[in-house]
């Protein structure tokens, strides 16, 4: 049925010759053997990938420690002794302990024996000194190991280095798929991680971690999956297929929370996570380049190769007019390299940002991705005071985003992009405030709200990538993505300081997460509606997204100073 219903599609929108990629990419189905292969692959990448990039919430998890009392350790050296109870000070996590009184001698001077026990007599009841060690609860965390208890700002430095890695990670992965294809992305982040990780494991003081983690993140990373995953398949499938892929990932990336606390030592749990991501090297033979990539790089004869193979592993058989696509495109790659025609000229990234409708979305994106960030983060950082185990409810929390992904694949595509993602923030909006003020006797209430504006949160910033990536051209969607990202997570460096509004009032950091959640609900009506639009391969298919009935004449053309890029089987037309 869905090859008898393509066929027409491509028969019908192919005019004049005109190559159809979507129409193609529907015959080739969206969830084959190929594409299932593809989800599983990506999954795995994602999930550990994500595990690593969390994995500063357990291996720099903050571990209670007290002083060492020389006085009392040989009596009773656990950490919750009877003796810490007047040989401390009672603030827990404090690096000062009681001040000692002189030791009495037994006996003669001379002889320097002391009569001194360790007892509530023999401690100052209203003086206090610094410690000179620390003793650690467990010695599981680089807190304990790296002795940083008493210096708490370096343990959160690891989370702010880590965060501006990340800024430049998607600055630099971004440009880099454009300009060499999804694939170098796919296959180098993940090397570059595992590589990185697994020195840090191997610190030998705090500031090697430090470097370790600023290089692994600023070299690594990066949405190229997604990029790919959105690129895969027909216009109709792309969500859902993104949706599944992420399903996925975070499946397997809330198994970190089970793998923390079998593997609780931070040099092991490292190693655990870390590792894996070698095997990604594998998929330099496992996954091919994104078709639109090489078609909007006119690499038109390995795009031909790619559809193909995919028609092979999904045994299925392209329509005459598709057969009679491929092998002009493919004919035209081969005059192309013989010199009987010069491809167009690609755009530098700064040409495409010309464009003054390209230019408003790069910075409509970038106030939602900062809005959106922000509350996602600070959600995720808030909810850790949750009481329970903190590994299960690390893992719950990740779990919370498959059914809001099952919702996201049956509601963008039906309802478009703008009113989902608007209803999505006001909900979150509604949800964190009313979670602030519900009286603390009901307080099983206030978790569910908080809960359900998570989830609203969860929706609305996966929406956003879609849109983000659906919005601009093919030759520079991940540059511009990751431009607009890059802004955002100026968000998520403010989130870890939301915490400190709770000494003004109970609920304020959720308040605060439901104004600034009306952000983008605003915003993203300001953007175009892409749900019923295929993906944009040049400049002016992306500007015309805003009128998507829009014919592109040769006029319309001559009056913009950008360029086009094509990928037409005959001259002088324009295609998608």
């Amino acid at each position: 049925m869905v090859a008898k219903e393509t066929t027409v599609k491509v028969s019908e929108e192919n005019k004049e010759g005109q190559f159809n990629l979507d129409g193609i990419l529907s015959e080739l189905g969206s969830f084959g053997k190929y594409q299932l292969l593809l989800l599983l692959l990506l999954a795995f990448r994602d999930s550990f990938l994500a595990m690593c990039n969390f994995n500063y919430v357990f291996t720099a998890a903050e571990v209670d420690f007290r002083c060492q009392v020389p006085e009392c350790e040989a009596v009773d050296p656990r950490f919750n002794a009877s003796w810490t109870s007047y040989a401390l000070t009672n603030e827990t996590g404090t690096c000062r302990r009681m001040v000692p009184y002189e030791p009495a001698y037994n006996g003669s001077v001379l002889s320097h024996e002391f009569t001194y026990t360790c007892a509530p007599d023999n401690f100052s009841w209203n003086k206090s000194v610094s410690c000179d060690k620390l003793v650690y609860e467990d010695y599981n965390s680089i807190v304990a190991e790296f002795d940083l208890g008493c210096q708490p700002w370096k343990r959160t430095l690891i989370g702010t280095v880590h965060n501006l890695g990340l800024v430049f990670s998607f600055v630099i992965s971004g440009l880099i798929s454009d300009k060499y294809g999804r694939k170098v992305i796919i296959v180098g982040t993940p090397l570059v991680v595992g590589v990185a990780g697994l020195i840090k494991s191997f610190s030998v003081n705090y500031w090697m971690l430090l470097v370790f983690e600023f290089l692994e993140t600023a070299l690594g990373y990066g949405n190229a999956s997604m990029v790919l995953s959105l690129e895969t398949v027909s216009q109709k499938q792309r969500v859902m297929f993104s949706c599944i892929a992420d399903i996925l990932a975070s499946i397997g990336s809330a198994s970190f929370g089970l793998i923390a606390w079998k593997v609780p030592y931070w040099r092991h749990l490292m190693r655990a996570i870390y590792a894996p991501l070698l095997v990604v090297v594998f998929y330099i033979f496992l996954i091919d380049e994104g078709v639109r990539w090489l078609l909007a790089h006119n690499k038109n004869h390995e795009a031909v190769r790619v559809l193909n193979k995919v028609a092979k592993i999904n045994n299925i058989q392209l329509s005459k007019k598709a057969q009679q696509m491929l092998t002009k495109i493919a004919g035209d790659s081969k005059s192309r390299e013989a010199g009987e025609s010069a491809p167009p000229e690609r755009l530098h990234l700064l040409s495409v940002l010309r464009s003054k409708k390209i230019l408003l979305r790069v910075l409509l994106i970038a106030g939602c991705f900062f809005c959106c960030t922000f509350v996602y983060n600070g959600t995720i950082i808030n909810s850790t005071s949750v009481s329970g185990n903190k590994y299960l409810n690390f893992s719950a929390l990740l779990l919370v985003q498959v059914p809001t992904r099952i919702i996201t694949a049956l509601t963008l595509t039906r309802f478009g992009r703008k009113a989902p993602i608007c209803v999505a923030y006001t909900l979150c909006c509604i949800f964190f405030i009313s979670s602030a003020f519900i009286p603390k006797s009901i307080w099983w209430a206030s978790v569910l709200f908080y809960l359900f504006g998570k989830m609203c949160s969860s929706y609305g910033v996966f929406s956003m990538y879609v849109v983000a990536m659906e919005v601009f051209p093919t030759t520079s969607r991940n540059s511009l993505t990751n431009i607009a990202n890059t802004v955002g997570r100026v968000g998520s460096v403010l989130a870890p300081q939301t915490p400190l509004l709770e000494k003004y009032m109970t609920g304020l950091p959720s308040v605060v997460f439901g104004l600034v959640a009306l952000g983008p609900a605003v915003l993203a009506l300001l953007l175009p509606d892409t749900s019923q639009s295929a993906l944009p391969d040049d400049v002016v298919d992306a500007e015309n997204l805003d009128n998507p009935h829009e014919e592109h004449t040769p006029e319309s053309e001559s009056h913009d100073n950008v360029p086009r890029l094509s990928v037409c089987v005959t001259s002088g037309k324009e295609t998608q």
